[in-house]
């Protein structure tokens, strides 16, 4: 088995409206797992109802984790102040949006580059549309790895999110200041994690950060089924004709001997998703030298068998055309969805039932298979705000004729 090379994954959050992070002063918010049950709007699928849980990122593999620098840089790609300048403009930002993020930072220029170390008082003061102008022009260039891949808190407040994590009040007070909105308006952006850490007062305290932004969210969901509701619309809707028959004796039973009742979505998952569902990776996923990523997850759904393919594959491309062809709405189960940005593919997870998918958002160890809202999804990937989503559904396989 090859060496992992395991670092800090970018993060996310979601709170509540863009322009203001809520939830950094209130203490009561009941943990994530005991919010009201929500109920979905009724389709093909049935009838679901779900809530959300927080996935704790493991004890066991904290020393696993390699803490990033603590030093803030921001790398522009340009030759010249004026194409430095000019990039700023294009990116929207004012002269005096430029003058406030700029104020008492250090500059380097090296060869096509400069290199920016911008003030604590610049970084903590900007004002959220001036971060988010100024993080996404970052997230262009490769240097900028927490702007490229930034943190996604997906809560409805911070207070709710870090919960239990014993993370400090005062790098929630930060994290409500540092936060930005994501261009969907589902969540918000950490990319300052650098400047997050620098504030922990100990190694203690530096991991209890980590392990809190490693915190993932995910949906507990059910399928409500009775007599009268299992109707062979529903267990042709679960069963995605050839690819996933084994689960109808399941849906007969639970009505036949409960006369109805909800049943966790989960078990009406392949076996290769339901195995995975809810869990980080381990040592032993990255048998092969690599841990699974988005398309690992999404090529290999239905199969009985994993095979070790990935998304930065050669034959990434050819395989999804022979595998899968273009579909149109209403999507169904197990239906491929690839969400495109800047020109590019760049996640993929699978469609479930009503706007929730299957998916698992990094090709480390510190993401987790996880059920998730597909505008979550989108919110956590589309840090360009340019985002649109392709359907692929599996093809049937082709018959083969005995003489």
């Amino acid at each position: 088995m090859k060496a992992l090379s395991l670092i800090l994954p970018a993060l996310l959050i979601s709170l509540s409206s863009p322009g203001h992070v809520a939830g950094a002063d209130e203490t009561d918010a009941p943990p994530l797992a005991y919010r009201e049950v929500e109920v979905g709007a009724e389709g093909p699928w049935g009838k679901l109802e779900y809530y959300r849980v927080p996935l704790e990122f493991p004890n066991a593999l904290l020393s696993t984790l390699v803490v990033p620098s603590q030093h803030v840089e921001w790398v522009f790609q340009a030759a010249t102040q004026d194409e430095l300048d000019h990039n700023l403009a294009v990116a929207g930002l004012t002269s005096s949006e430029v003058v406030t993020a700029f104020s008492g930072c250090t500059i380097i220029q090296d060869e096509d580059k400069f290199r920016v170390f911008p003030s604590d008082e610049a970084v903590l003061g900007m004002l959220p549309e001036t971060r988010t102008k100024l993080y996404q022009l970052l997230a262009l260039y490769d240097e900028n790895r927490y702007y490229r891949r930034p943190v996604y808190i997906n809560s409805q407040n911070l207070s709710m999110w870090f919960q239990g994590s014993r993370i400090p009040r005062a790098a929630i007070a930060d994290i409500s200041h540092l936060a930005y909105p994501t261009p969907n308006g589902h969540g918000y952006f950490l990319s300052d994690v650098a400047f997050t850490l620098r504030r922990a007062r100990n190694a203690i305290e530096e991991r209890d950060l980590l392990q809190g932004m490693l915190r993932a969210n995910g949906l507990i969901v059910r399928l409500r089924v009775s007599k009268d509701s299992l109707t062979p619309g529903i267990g042709e809707y679960w069963t995605a004709g050839y690819k996933n028959k084994a689960v109808m004796p399941l849906l007969e039973s639970v009505v036949e001997h409960n006369d109805g009742g909800t049943i966790d979505v989960a078990h009406l998952l392949p076996g290769i998703p339901r195995q995975y569902l809810n869990q980080f990776p381990d040592a032993l996923d990255a048998a092969n030298g690599r841990l699974p990523d988005w398309f690992w997850t999404c090529f290999n759904f239905f199969r009985t068998s994993p095979r070790d393919v990935y998304a930065d594959s050669p034959e990434r491309e050819t395989m999804i055309l022979k595998e899968f062809e273009a579909a149109l709405p209403p999507n169904q189960f197990g239906d491929m969805l690839l969400l495109n940005s800047n020109g590019r593919i760049i996640h993929g997870c699978i469609y479930i039932a009503e706007d929730i998918v299957y998916t698992k958002n990094g090709p480390d160890i510190y993401s987790p298979w996880v059920l998730m809202k597909i505008q979550d999804v989108v919110g956590y990937h589309d840090v360009l705000g340019d985002g649109s989503i392709g359907t692929y559904r599996k093809r049937a396989p082709v018959a083969v004729s005995r003489r």
